[in-house]
Protein backbone atom coordinates (compact mmCIF):
# COMPACT_ATOMS: atom_id res chain seq x y z
CA UNK A 1 0.00 0.00 0.00
CA UNK A 2 1.13 3.52 -0.88
CA UNK A 3 1.90 6.54 1.24
CA UNK A 4 -1.42 7.59 0.29
CA UNK A 5 -3.37 4.87 1.04
CA UNK A 6 -2.30 4.38 4.15
CA UNK A 7 -2.94 7.91 4.89
CA UNK A 8 -6.29 7.30 4.37
CA UNK A 9 -6.88 4.41 5.56
CA UNK A 10 -5.18 5.49 9.10
CA UNK A 11 -7.55 8.64 8.81
CA UNK A 12 -10.36 6.14 8.33
CA UNK A 13 -9.50 4.84 11.43
CA UNK A 14 -9.81 7.29 13.08
CA UNK A 15 -13.02 8.98 11.88
CA UNK A 16 -13.91 5.56 12.61
CA UNK A 17 -13.12 5.91 16.02
CA UNK A 18 -15.19 8.74 16.33
CA UNK A 19 -18.21 7.54 14.77
CA UNK A 20 -18.41 4.62 16.73
CA UNK A 21 -18.18 7.25 19.89
CA UNK A 22 -21.02 9.34 18.31
CA UNK A 23 -23.20 6.06 17.95
CA UNK A 24 -22.67 5.34 21.84
CA UNK A 25 -23.24 8.51 22.28
CA UNK A 26 -26.97 8.57 20.75
CA UNK A 27 -27.88 5.20 22.62
CA UNK A 28 -26.97 6.67 25.77
CA UNK A 29 -28.84 10.10 25.07
CA UNK A 30 -31.83 8.17 23.76
CA UNK A 31 -31.62 5.44 26.68
CA UNK A 32 -31.47 8.59 29.11
CA UNK A 33 -34.19 9.97 27.96
CA UNK A 34 -36.63 6.85 27.46
CA UNK A 35 -35.75 6.38 31.29
CA UNK A 36 -36.75 9.98 32.02
CA UNK A 37 -40.37 9.85 30.14
CA UNK A 38 -40.33 6.58 32.54
CA UNK A 39 -43.92 5.10 33.28
CA UNK A 40 -45.32 8.09 31.39
CA UNK A 41 -44.67 5.67 28.23
CA UNK A 42 -47.58 3.70 29.63
CA UNK A 43 -50.09 6.74 28.65
CA UNK A 44 -51.53 5.88 25.06
CA UNK A 45 -51.35 9.34 23.73
CA UNK A 46 -47.44 9.41 24.83
CA UNK A 47 -46.01 7.50 21.47
CA UNK A 48 -45.18 11.02 20.31
CA UNK A 49 -43.05 10.92 22.47
CA UNK A 50 -41.09 7.69 22.54
CA UNK A 51 -40.68 8.44 18.59
CA UNK A 52 -37.42 10.54 18.82
CA UNK A 53 -35.72 8.33 21.91
CA UNK A 54 -35.95 5.35 20.32
CA UNK A 55 -35.29 6.43 16.79
CA UNK A 56 -32.26 7.85 18.66
CA UNK A 57 -31.33 4.65 20.09
CA UNK A 58 -31.97 2.43 16.85
CA UNK A 59 -29.67 5.20 14.52
CA UNK A 60 -27.25 4.99 17.00
CA UNK A 61 -27.09 1.22 17.01
CA UNK A 62 -27.33 1.46 13.17
CA UNK A 63 -23.74 3.75 13.23
CA UNK A 64 -22.10 1.46 16.00
CA UNK A 65 -22.53 -1.76 13.95
CA UNK A 66 -21.63 0.26 10.00
CA UNK A 67 -18.36 1.82 12.03
CA UNK A 68 -17.38 -1.63 13.38
CA UNK A 69 -17.76 -3.92 10.13
CA UNK A 70 -16.22 -0.44 8.41
CA UNK A 71 -12.95 -0.91 10.63
CA UNK A 72 -13.10 -4.55 9.54
CA UNK A 73 -13.47 -3.83 6.21
CA UNK A 74 -10.68 -1.52 6.09
CA UNK A 75 -8.26 -3.94 7.90
CA UNK A 76 -8.52 -6.82 5.22
CA UNK A 77 -8.17 -3.66 2.79
CA UNK A 78 -10.81 -5.07 0.29
CA UNK A 79 -12.01 -2.40 -2.20
CA UNK A 80 -15.19 -3.93 -2.41
CA UNK A 81 -16.02 -3.82 1.26
CA UNK A 82 -14.72 -0.72 1.18
CA UNK A 83 -17.16 0.27 -1.43
CA UNK A 84 -19.73 -1.31 0.57
CA UNK A 85 -19.08 0.84 3.57
CA UNK A 86 -18.92 3.95 1.72
CA UNK A 87 -22.16 3.68 0.21
CA UNK A 88 -23.85 2.53 3.30
CA UNK A 89 -22.11 5.74 4.95
CA UNK A 90 -23.34 8.02 2.24
CA UNK A 91 -26.86 6.50 3.13
CA UNK A 92 -26.46 7.11 6.91
CA UNK A 93 -25.35 10.60 5.86
CA UNK A 94 -28.58 11.41 4.23
CA UNK A 95 -31.02 9.39 6.81
CA UNK A 96 -28.99 12.16 9.61
CA UNK A 97 -28.91 15.32 7.85
CA UNK A 98 -33.00 14.36 7.01
CA UNK A 99 -32.99 13.92 10.79
CA UNK A 100 -31.26 17.37 11.73
CA UNK A 101 -33.47 19.49 9.48
CA UNK A 102 -36.84 17.85 10.39
CA UNK A 103 -35.62 18.81 14.41
CA UNK A 104 -34.52 22.05 12.95
CA UNK A 105 -37.77 22.88 10.48
CA UNK A 106 -40.05 21.30 13.22
CA UNK A 107 -39.26 21.52 16.61
CA UNK A 108 -41.26 24.59 17.51
CA UNK A 109 -44.08 22.82 16.16
CA UNK A 110 -42.82 19.52 17.69
CA UNK A 111 -42.75 21.35 21.41
CA UNK A 112 -46.33 22.82 20.78
CA UNK A 113 -47.22 19.27 20.33
CA UNK A 114 -45.82 18.19 24.03
CA UNK A 115 -47.59 20.77 25.41
CA UNK A 116 -50.93 18.83 23.84
CA UNK A 117 -50.02 16.21 25.24
CA UNK A 118 -49.39 17.33 28.95
CA UNK A 119 -52.75 18.75 28.28
CA UNK A 120 -54.71 15.82 27.06
CA UNK A 121 -53.11 13.88 29.74
CA UNK A 122 -54.86 16.67 32.41
CA UNK A 123 -57.91 16.33 30.77
CA UNK A 124 -57.77 12.27 30.74
CA UNK A 125 -56.45 11.79 34.26
CA UNK A 126 -58.97 9.31 35.85
CA UNK A 127 -59.04 6.04 36.53
CA UNK A 128 -60.65 4.81 33.36
CA UNK A 129 -57.66 6.49 31.59
CA UNK A 130 -55.13 4.81 34.21
CA UNK A 131 -54.80 8.39 35.76
CA UNK A 132 -51.76 9.81 33.10
CA UNK A 133 -50.81 12.57 35.20
CA UNK A 134 -49.84 10.35 37.91
CA UNK A 135 -47.20 9.09 35.29
CA UNK A 136 -46.36 12.35 34.65
CA UNK A 137 -45.38 13.53 37.63
CA UNK A 138 -43.86 10.79 38.87
CA UNK A 139 -41.59 10.55 35.57
CA UNK A 140 -41.01 14.59 35.65
CA UNK A 141 -41.23 15.32 39.47
CA UNK A 142 -43.45 17.65 38.84
CA UNK A 143 -47.02 18.44 40.30
CA UNK A 144 -50.29 19.62 38.34
CA UNK A 145 -50.57 21.08 34.83
CA UNK A 146 -49.63 24.55 35.66
CA UNK A 147 -48.94 23.96 39.27
CA UNK A 148 -49.96 22.23 42.41
CA UNK A 149 -52.81 24.40 42.85
CA UNK A 150 -55.08 23.16 40.09
CA UNK A 151 -55.78 20.32 42.59
CA UNK A 152 -57.50 22.48 44.91
CA UNK A 153 -56.59 21.03 48.00
CA UNK A 154 -56.17 17.29 46.99
CA UNK A 155 -53.03 16.58 45.72
CA UNK A 156 -52.48 12.79 44.78
CA UNK A 157 -49.59 11.56 46.25
CA UNK A 158 -47.80 11.29 42.95
CA UNK A 159 -46.92 14.95 43.34
CA UNK A 160 -44.70 13.49 46.55
CA UNK A 161 -43.13 10.83 44.06
CA UNK A 162 -45.39 8.14 45.31
CA UNK A 163 -46.85 5.54 43.44
CA UNK A 164 -49.45 4.24 46.28
CA UNK A 165 -52.30 6.45 45.11
CA UNK A 166 -53.86 5.86 49.01
CA UNK A 167 -50.79 7.35 50.37
CA UNK A 168 -51.18 11.28 51.68
CA UNK A 169 -48.83 13.99 49.78
CA UNK A 170 -46.75 16.37 52.32
CA UNK A 171 -47.55 19.79 51.34
CA UNK A 172 -43.57 20.20 51.81
CA UNK A 173 -42.47 18.73 49.16
CA UNK A 174 -45.62 19.21 46.48
CA UNK A 175 -45.24 23.18 47.14
CA UNK A 176 -41.55 22.75 45.97
CA UNK A 177 -42.33 20.74 42.80
CA UNK A 178 -42.35 22.97 39.09
CA UNK A 179 -45.51 22.88 36.57
CA UNK A 180 -45.50 19.59 34.89
CA UNK A 181 -46.25 21.75 31.64
CA UNK A 182 -43.08 23.75 31.98
CA UNK A 183 -41.03 20.98 33.28
CA UNK A 184 -42.49 18.52 30.28
CA UNK A 185 -41.72 21.35 28.33
CA UNK A 186 -38.15 22.38 29.54
CA UNK A 187 -36.86 18.42 29.04
CA UNK A 188 -38.18 18.38 25.76
CA UNK A 189 -36.49 21.53 24.77
CA UNK A 190 -32.64 21.04 26.49
CA UNK A 191 -32.84 17.25 24.28
CA UNK A 192 -34.02 18.31 20.70
CA UNK A 193 -31.38 21.23 20.81
CA UNK A 194 -28.57 18.66 21.98
CA UNK A 195 -30.03 15.75 19.42
CA UNK A 196 -30.32 18.38 16.77
CA UNK A 197 -26.36 19.59 16.82
CA UNK A 198 -25.25 16.52 17.85
CA UNK A 199 -27.01 15.21 15.09
CA UNK A 200 -25.81 17.60 12.30
CA UNK A 201 -21.83 17.08 13.62
CA UNK A 202 -22.23 13.44 13.18
CA UNK A 203 -23.75 13.94 9.78
CA UNK A 204 -20.42 15.53 8.65
CA UNK A 205 -18.63 12.97 10.27
CA UNK A 206 -20.89 10.24 7.75
CA UNK A 207 -19.91 12.82 4.95
CA UNK A 208 -15.98 13.15 5.16
CA UNK A 209 -16.17 9.17 5.71
CA UNK A 210 -17.86 8.23 2.68
CA UNK A 211 -15.15 10.58 0.79
CA UNK A 212 -12.35 8.92 2.24
CA UNK A 213 -14.08 5.57 2.34
CA UNK A 214 -13.68 6.57 -1.44
CA UNK A 215 -10.78 7.61 -1.75
CA UNK A 216 -8.97 4.58 -0.60
CA UNK A 217 -11.24 2.14 -2.17
CA UNK A 218 -10.11 4.10 -5.44
CA UNK A 219 -6.46 3.26 -3.95
CA UNK A 220 -7.03 -0.46 -3.18
CA UNK A 221 -8.29 -0.85 -6.78
CA UNK A 222 -5.66 1.09 -8.65
CA UNK A 223 -3.11 -1.05 -6.69
CA UNK A 224 -4.61 -3.93 -7.36
CA UNK A 225 -4.27 -3.37 -11.00
CA UNK A 226 -1.13 -2.26 -10.72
Amino acid sequence: MNCLSAMFKYLLYFLNLVFVAGGIMMIVIGSIMVSSIGTFGSFSDSVNAQTIPISIIVIGCVIFIVAFFGCCGTIRENACCTTIYAVCMFILFALQLALSIWIFVENDNFLGKMNNLVETAWKQNDSANGYPMDALQLSFKCCGKEGFADYNGNVPASCCGYSDRSRTCEQAIYMTRPPCRTEFNNFWSSNTDLIRWSSLIIALFEFGIFVISCCLASAMRKQRSG
